[in-house]
Parts: structure tokens; sequence; C-alpha cells
């Protein structure tokens, strides 16, 4: 029984990731996709921007492993800050493969390195999380109040429904929703017993390390750190409008809207946002920014590919030097 549920947890993401991208490729052929992100990459300045959004993604991952350091120190942890950083890589890169992998990955491997209680750190985690679902609710709200015009007339008016409805986005909507909430009951019934057992036991463990964050000497760094990885997600996306003609007007506001689309997307527990992230950035472009099925698709396929190739490098990068290292006793006298 183990092991089917191991394999449910792989399997079951990524089938729900490959119909997502069916889904949005509609009529469209996968070798039209390829053929619009061929003549991208033959714009040697596209490869700039691309190059340019992938360093920026990887800011935003390192941002978060100083980040961590602030809500490890008053633990009385000093743990090196590459370390957090290369810890913070490879859980990415684990949640490329297996969703939501990576926050348990990241926790044991700095655990390993540096010697600090694993209970401690899914705390760490946990606020990280809270932290992220009120930031991007707040980039919802903004999103809201920007385009509240455009928003009045999409449930008003019965031609943009029918074009809705021509392009499968009703369809992809409600299937992303339907296989969330399907997959994520489905995970709650095969949490086995044992992980139930181990949160219970180290449960005032994990609370110290949530709590940890009202002991966070330096809030202000704290928040501005918060800030600046919110900031690498916005760029990274928008710095990628550069390579599409149709884009070149586009501000940061609009940046905003797919950013924060796309990170709903994410929400959807699929290997690395597969699918629901380009389901997301299509409706996104098409309904918000007035953007071509076809601009929008090759759009998520640019962006989503670009972030996961770096991911999965600068991830086991972090993973090889971490391995590397020699375990040291971190906790201060």
């Amino acid at each position: 029984m183990k092991n089917y549920n191991k394999i449910l947890d792989v399997l079951l993401p990524a089938i729900i990731g490959i119909e997502l991208i069916i889904l949005v490729l509609g009529n469209q052929s996968i070798n039209v996709v390829f053929l619009d992100l061929k003549q991208i990459l033959s714009n040697p300045i596209n490869w700039f921007f691309i190059f340019l959004s992938m360093t920026i993604g990887y800011m935003g991952e390192a941002l978060r492993g100083i980040r961590w350091k602030l809500l490890i120190s008053p633990l009385g942890y000093n743990v090196k800050t590459i370390d957090l950083i290369n810890a913070c890589a490879a859980g990415y890169m684990f949640n490329a493969g297996v969703p939501r992998s990576g926050e348990i990955a990241r926790c044991t491997l700095l655990s390993n390195v540096a010697n600090t209680p694993i209970s401690y750190l899914f705390g760490h985690v946990l606020i990280e999380r809270a932290i992220d679902v009120l930031v991007l609710i707040i980039c919802i709200i903004t999103c809201l109040v920007y385009k509240w015009s455009e928003i009045n007339t999409l449930f008003t008016n019965n031609d943009h429904f029918s074009w809705i409805l021509s392009n499968n986005t009703l369809l992809i909507l409600v299937v992303v929703f339907f296989l969330f909430f399907f997959s994520y009951n489905l995970q709650k019934k095969l949490i086995p017993i044992s992980a139930t057992k181990w949160l219970k036991k180290h449960l005032l463990k994990i609370k110290t390390g949530i709590y940890s964050i009202f002991s966070v000497k330096q809030k202000k760094l704290f928040i501005i750190y918060t800030l600046l990885i919110w900031l690498c997600y916005l760029l990274m996306t928008f710095v990628c409008f550069w390579c599409f003609e149709s884009m070149h007007d586009f501000n940061l506001l609009d940046g905003l809207i797919i950013m924060t689309i796309g990170g709903i997307g994410m929400v959807i527990p699929t290997p690395g946002g597969m699918g629901s992230y380009h389901g997301a950035v299509f409706i996104g472009l098409c309904i918000f920014l007035g953007q071509d099925g076809g601009t929008a698709t090759t759009f998520g396929f640019l962006v989503h590919t670009a972030q996961t190739i770096m991911i999965i490098v600068m991830g086991f990068v972090g993973l090889i030097f971490l391995n590397l290292k020699t375990p040291y006793y971190s906790k201060t006298k």
C-alpha cells in the first residue's frame, strides 16, 4: 500500500498536468508552439531577456534562503547562508518532480548539513506559506482594482462569454478547480498514519518554528526580503513580455496580473506547475490583456520552460554542494 501511494503521488499530479496542457493547446498542434518558440529564440535579443528572467528567478530563490536565516537565528542556530540558499534551490527542484515534496526535502537537507532540528525548519516552511498566501491575496486585490472595468464587462457582456466558450477557457477553469479539489481530497486520504504520528510528536517544535516569526530581531529587513522575493517573481515574468512584439507596451501592473494568476495556477498540485501555470497564464493574457490564444500559449510555455530549466540546474547544483559538505554543529552558545 505504501508503494502504491508513492506511485500515485507521482503519477496523479503528472496526469493532471498533461491533461491541462492538452486543454490549453486546444485545437493547436504542439508543433505550432515549438515553431513559435523557435522563431522567438532566433532573435539574439530575446535570449537576453530569457536569461535575465532565469537570473531574476534564481535571485528569488536566493532571497528566500537569506530570509530563512532571520527565522532560524532566534532559535539559537547559526546556519551558513549559502547552505540555506542551496537548500531552497534543491527544494524547488524536488517540487518540479513531485508537488509539495520540496518543503520536506529542503528541511531534511539543511538538517543533515547543519544539525538543525527538522521540526523547527518545518515550522518555518509553514509560516513562509502563510506569508505567501497573504501577499498573493494582496496582489489579487490590486489586480481586481486595476482591471475592474474589464472584469465588470466580462460578466455583463454575452459576446465575451461566447469568446470564452469558443476558446475552451471556461472548460479549463472548471477542470482546473475540479482536479484541484479532487487531488486535494485524495491527498488528505493518502496521508500515511506514520506521518500523522510524526506531526503530533513534533508539534511543539513545529509551533516553536512558526512562532519564531515573532522573535525576528530585524523585522523591517524580513519585510524587505519578502517584498524583494515577490518583486523577483514580478520581474521574471515582466521581462519576458519583451520577447513578444504585441506585449511591448505592457506595464508592471500588467505583469502583476500574469504573475498573480500564474501564482494561483501554481497552487494546483502539478509537477512544477505543469499545465496549471500554462492554463492560468492563457486565461490572464487572453481575457485581461487582449492577446490571441497562440501568443498566450507560447508565452506560458516560454516562461515555464525557462524557469523549470533554471530550477532543475540550480537545484541540482545546490544538492551537490550540500551533499559534499561536512555536517557542522550550528547551535550557538
